[in-house]
């Protein structure tokens, strides 16, 4: 029983993780010092910026990238006093991409042969999330994060995606800042 019980957990664990698609980098300027930013805001996007986003989706990153920032930011309500430290910018890039399959069979004998070429085609939408963290004074990007992953095109399913995505760019971004 104690067996099975690892075996599924174990399995479970490997579920979890696979599951997880998105691709994540990110990039520090060489000058940048991110520990001495205190105060993020999410930076006001020009209206026909986001080209390929629609108005909900447009609403549910930017409060997915809001949430985030509220919590990187040590100093609460600070926007009247000084100014945010580091304005968040993002953009988003949705591309349709396709995945080609070749299977090739042979048939046979001694003397003859047979060769049947099958060609699967898999239409996919993929999409980018593109942070930067633009130092509010200097104008200059100090941090810039991207992720990629399939889109499900399932709203529901869409909203916990941009979530999971956001999430993932600002986890990158707390372990650039710490190390």
């Amino acid at each position: 029983m104690k067996t099975t019980l690892r075996i599924l957990s174990v399995f479970l664990v490997l579920l979890v993780t696979a599951c997880s698609s998105l691709k994540v980098s990110s990039e520090t300027a060489d000058t940048a010092d991110l520990n001495k930013y205190n105060f993020y805001t999410v930076a006001d996007t020009e209206k026909g910026f986001l080209p390929n986003v629609n108005p909900t989706q447009k609403m549910q990153l930017e409060k997915a990238i809001a949430e985030q920032a509220a919590a990187l930011s040590t100093v609460q309500n600070n926007s009247g006093v000084t100014g945010p430290d580091v304005l968040v910018s993002y953009f988003v890039i949705v591309d349709t991409k396709q995945d080609y399959n070749v299977y090739t069979n042979y048939y046979g004998r001694r003397r003859w042969q047979y060769q049947i070429t099958d060609v699967d085609v898999r239409e996919y939408t993929e999409g980018t999330l593109i942070v930067d963290f633009v130092d509010a004074k200097t104008k200059q990007v100090v941090w810039h994060g991207s992720t990629t992953g399939i889109i499900n095109p399932n709203s529901i399913k869409l909203e916990e995606k941009i979530n999971e995505a956001v999430k993932a760019i600002f986890d990158q971004y707390k372990t650039d800042q710490n190390s």
